[in-house]
Order: structure tokens, then sequence, then C-alpha cells
């Protein structure tokens, strides 16, 4: 109803529905008054539109506090991943702000040639042990 967009003045619609109801003795499906309802079918459709609105309102409250009361009753479970400095992963789980479960992972070290830190007496470079993951376990992760 919103794109009709009707410009004439209240006065100039009072005068219309007057002529089309002296033209219509005794028909009442002409306009009646210009401010209110211009036929039974608008009547209809007005109430029908309210009451729908009003439903819609009503589900919408009762959707709100069923949300309230699904969190409330629901334990805030939350894992978190740590990476340690020695390469290994600490797995924590949290149940209501509270621990529930650690696990920790140790690294797969793999020896490799560190050409940073100086030779060693026999003039060999010197070794360190690195983490080295699998595809596999990447993934797992």
């Amino acid at each position: 109803m919103d794109s009709w967009n009707i410009t004439a003045s209240k006065d100039l619609l009072a005068t219309l529905a007057k002529v089309s109801i002296s033209k219509n003795q005794g028909n009442n499906f002409s306009a009646v008054n210009s401010a209110g309802f211009s036929s039974d079918y608008a009547k209809i459709l007005s109430e029908k539109i309210a009451e729908m609105q009003n439903e819609f309102k009503a589900a919408s409250e009762n959707n709100f506090n069923q949300d309230i009361n699904v969190e409330t009753n629901m334990p805030v479970i939350e894992t978190v991943k740590r990476f340690r400095p020695d390469g290994s992963i600490m797995i924590t789980t949290y149940e209501d702000g509270k621990i529930s479960s650690t696990q920790k992972i140790k690294p797969h070290l793999v020896p490799m040639p560190d050409y940073s830190a100086p030779p060693t007496p026999e003039g060999d470079t010197e070794i360190k042990y690195v983490q080295r993951f699998t595809l596999a376990e990447l993934l797992m992760l």
C-alpha cells in the first residue's frame, strides 16, 4: 500500500466520496470517509495485517526468551592450543572456566646442522635438534 502515493487532500477525497455515495444510492462498496477505511475489504485487510504483526512480535519475544534459556543451561567449552618454545604443543580444554583436560604433544625432533654456531673442535658443524611434524600430524592438530 506504500507504493500508491496518493497526494490528493482529505477535502477532495471527502467530496469525491460524497459524490459517489449520491450516485450509488444504497451501494456500500464506495468510499464512505477518506480519513478511515474505504471499504469492508480494507477493514478486513488491516485487521489481518495487525494480527500478523502481533503474532510476529509474540514469536520473536518467545524466540528471544528461548535463546536466553539455552545459553544459561549449556556449559561453555573452550579449547586452547599453546605452542611451547621447546616445540611441544599443549592443548587445554576449559569447561565453565575450569580446566577439564590437558594434553601435551611432544614434537618429533630431527638433527639438523647449525651453521650459526661455531664449529666443533674437530672442525665439524654443530648439530641441533629441530621439531619436524609430518603432514598427517599437522592436519590432525
